[in-house]
């Protein structure tokens, strides 16, 4: 019987709900990959930034939080909180190539990692892991790793670390200092479109906003003449971070959403809910790109543009939050990529058993597409002040991401759900390959197979295309991976990296690929 060439044109975004079957005719599984239109292509390489003598750029502690900004000599700047032991915050300057340690005298270390509370419920620990919060903890309590909140106002930094809820500042060339006047126990730092320095969690309550008058630090206490004030939340949410939006400035809690919005006169600011069930699920893990809100929930993902909040459509929703190891939600960071549309959470994944970032999914929220991944980022900013995106790894190097196709040994590739002939009553002969690629032969194919949804799945060995290519694998499913060849910085070991990559154990960079409508060429067989 002649083969019929059948395309393996499948739309864009990965579909994974619950088993392999249920992603008949999509995408399965990826890393390190993102769609251009129907076409494959590897997400760019990354670098590690370098002391002017050439050293590694390294922060101690685990990455906890990061900005950009400029300072008004236009030199642009990035800062790192970390936890641990030690507990630091840096600053770092691409002018000087120098990270400068400017962490504030008599900085209490923070918790490295979250922990389950289990046994009865006490009155003396914390569920946000802050001393100055308080109050009760019901058995199965989550105390939360300890996290920096962190902005700029104007050319100076601001900061407040969970660890002492104190407001510090910085140039940022001097040693943080602690904010005359500003509340302490507080929860986070946000600095409004309005130019007010908001404290949120103010004075250990952790439904109170505190801001400071008007284009000052220091002046807290409302008075006539000042524009200080303070504004508390009207539900059992707890304040937990701040985001200047185009229109307003989003306070997230851990149940809801609320708008800070300036409405002038004595009153200063308004504060009007915005969503409630859609609480963030840890302090990092929103981003506001384009006026657009977009965050990771207790099981859900939400955005909001202004008008009411709802929930953003995910087909990889049930993977990823099966796989999230919940008491270390407070270390899940989210990271945008305007350039390519793309928003990355990077999440401790509980498949792997360990305590740092690990994994990411990643949202286009142009297209509407998702694909997940696997590489360990604790931090970072996308590139609105440097050229790049930049990214803190978990053991605190700084890495600029987006640059050539050097992806240090992690393996770029994407996997298909089953594909089958009718209804899938019958085997197929798959007895060819046309490759669709812009240059031949930079990616290997591979394909597995099983004659039932729960069968045992066989492996075919690895095809490297160069034109139309002999192939002979058969079942009644039939799945197609394509990853990258040896020589190209992989080697087909799929051997596990403690960074959370999947390493291919090769040298130099990878490729810069494209995968389009791939066909196969198939022979129908029986219904044996």
């Amino acid at each position: 019987m002649a083969e019929t060439l059948i395309p393996l044109a499948l739309p864009p975004g990965l579909v994974r709900r619950g088993t392999i079957y249920a992603s008949k005719g999509r995408w399965y599984d990826s890393s390190l990959i993102r769609f251009e239109g129907n076409v494959v292509r590897p997400i760019g390489g990354w670098s590690l930034a370098r002391t002017a003598a050439g050293g590694d750029i390294q922060a101690l502690g685990f990455p906890r939080g990061s900005h950009t900004w400029r300072k008004n000599d236009a030199t642009a700047w990035v800062a790192v909180g970390t936890m641990g032991t030690p507990s630091k915050l840096y600053a770092y300057s691409s002018s000087t190539a120098t990270l400068t340690d400017i962490t504030p005298a008599g900085l209490v270390n923070g918790a490295a990692d979250g922990s389950l509370v289990t046994g009865t419920g006490r009155w003396d620990l914390d569920p946000w892991d802050v001393s100055p919060w308080g109050g009760s903890v019901a058995a199965g309590t989550i105390m939360d790793a300890a996290t920096w909140s962190l902005d700029s106002f104007g050319e100076i930094l601001v900061a407040c670390s969970t660890t002492d809820g104190k407001l510090y500042s910085s140039t940022p060339t001097a040693q943080a200092t602690q904010v005359t006047n500003a509340p302490v126990g507080n929860r986070a730092v946000c600095v409004t479109p309005e130019r007010f320095v908001v404290a949120l969690g103010a004075g250990s309550d952790p439904r109170l906003a505190q801001w400071a008058s008007r284009e000052t630090l220091t002046t807290w206490a409302a008075a006539p003449g000042n524009t200080a004030g303070q504004l508390t939340i009207a539900s059992g949410g707890r304040l937990m971070v701040g985001h200047a939006s185009t229109r307003e400035t989003l306070l997230f809690t851990d149940m809801d959403l609320w708008a800070l919005r300036f409405i002038g006169g004595n009153l200063v600011y308004g504060l009007v809910q915005v969503g409630d069930h859609c609480g963030l699920i840890g302090p990092n893990a929103a981003a506001v790109v384009g006026g657009t809100a977009y965050w990771m929930g207790n099981g859900q993902f939400f955005l909001y543009d202004g008008g009411t909040v709802r929930p953003l459509p995910c087909d990889v929703r049930d993977y990823v939050f099966s796989d999230l190891r919940r008491e270390q939600k407070a270390k899940i960071c989210a990271v945008t990529n305007a350039a390519y549309g793309e928003i990355t959470w990077y999440y401790p994944s509980a498949s792997q058993n360990g305590t740092e970032n690990d994994r990411y999914v990643t949202v286009n929220y142009r297209e509407g597409w998702w694909v997940i991944g696997r590489l360990a980022r604790a931090a970072g900013n996308d590139a609105d002040v440097f050229n790049s995106p930049l990214l803190w790894s978990t053991d605190g190097h700084l890495y600029s991401h987006e640059t050539g196709n050097d992806r240090s040994g992690a393996e770029s590739f994407i996997e298909s759900g089953p594909l089958e002939i009718g209804d899938g009553d019958r085997v197929a002969l798959v007895s060819s390959m046309l490759p669709d690629e812009a240059v031949s032969g930079q990616v290997l194919v591979t394909f597995k197979t099983a004659f039932e949804p729960n069968g045992t799945e066989t492996t075919s060995s690895a095809y490297q295309l160069a034109s139309k290519t002999d192939v002979r694998v058969s079942g009644r499913q039939v799945r197609v991976r394509f990853g990258e060849p040896a020589g190209s910085g992989v080697l087909l070991d799929g051997s596990h990296l403690l960074d959370g990559s999947w390493t291919m154990n090769g040298a130099g960079p990878g490729n810069d690929y494209r995968v389009g409508t791939f066909r196969l060429g198939v022979i129908p067989q029986g219904r044996r």
